[in-house]
Parts: C-alpha cells; structure tokens; sequence
C-alpha cells in the first residue's frame, strides 16, 4: 500500500477545493433538480467526450472511462465540499450533484494533466446541461468543430430509488 505524501495530501486538498468552487459555479444547470433527500453513487460513474475536429474531413474522437475506485474517496470529499457550498445541509441534495462534481473535477484536472484530452478546453466555460435518465446512453451529437464530455453517475436517494444521473459539459 502506498503512503500519501504531505504533497499529495496537499495536492488532493486543493483540487477537491478546486473541484467544489467550479462545480458550485456551474450548479445553476441542476438547481431545479434539488430535492429534499441524500444520494450516493449506486454504482461507477463514466465519463465519455465526444470531439468533432473544424476539419469536415476528420474522424470524430471517442473517450470513455470509469472513475478509478481510488478516487472514490476524492469524489466524496469534493461533492461533500460542493453541498456545503451550496447550501444544502443534511436533508437537501440534488441527484446531479455527484455528476456534475465529476466533471468538474475532469475540467480541473484537464489544465494540470490534460485528463480526457481536456485541456485545450478547461480554460473555457462550458454550457451545462442535463441528460436526462432514458438519454444517457445515447449518442452525444456533437457539432463540427466542438467537444461533449458526458458524465454518468448512478445515484441512489434515501428511498431506494435509483437514477442514472447525466450531465453533459459543452463548448
């Protein structure tokens, strides 16, 4: 087993900080979703990026991946960071929330190791939306000249009931 360095304890503090600002800066795409209840991942989330090239003659890009279970742990940390800045105490939650923390966290990640082949976009301010739940595995249709990265995490609510919670980043 690894040992964490003060660096990396370091390192993981400032980017679930990091994570939580700009997740809480893009919440006011899942702010109508908000709920009194709690989620938690059900499952592994996915993330997916879908890039087509200006040039109308070049092949479209696919990435796709399963958050690491490592980072499991990270996730939590910066979705709890992200509630506390939103507000929502114990009993409100938004089923998008770990999704859209996700994918935040790829945008930051993306400008300091170029994550998902992010990193020529995570300067930029995406436009945010939902996917909603019978959509998620769907094609992203992508326009010419831009790039979707589609985060999917499953939640579960304090009822039982479970969700496939989508969020797709634009630019």
């Amino acid at each position: 087993m690894d040992v964490a360095t003060v660096e990396d304890i370091e390192l993981a503090d400032r980017l679930a900080d990091e994570t939580a600002r700009l997740a809480t800066r893009l919440a006011f795409a899942i702010e109508p979703h908000e709920v009194r209840d709690r989620f938690a991942l059900a499952a592994a989330p996915i993330a997916v990026v879908f890039e087509r090239p200006q040039d109308p003659d070049a092949m479209p890009v696919h990435r796709s991946g399963r958050l690491d279970p490592e980072l499991l742990p990270f996730l939590v940390d910066a979705t709890g960071r992200a509630r506390h800045r939103l507000g929502y105490g114990e009993e409100r939650d938004n089923p998008y929330l770990i999704a859209l923390v996700l994918a935040a966290f790829y945008l930051i990640e993306a400008a300091r190791s170029d994550a998902l082949g992010l990193r020529h976009r995570a300067a930029e301010t995406p436009r945010v939306s939902i996917v909603p739940p019978a959509a998620v595995s769907k094609d992203i249709q992508v326009r010419t000249g831009s790039t979707t990265l589609r985060v999917v995490a499953p939640v579960e609510g304090g009822d039982g009931l479970e969700l496939a919670a989508g969020i797709d980043l634009s630019w």
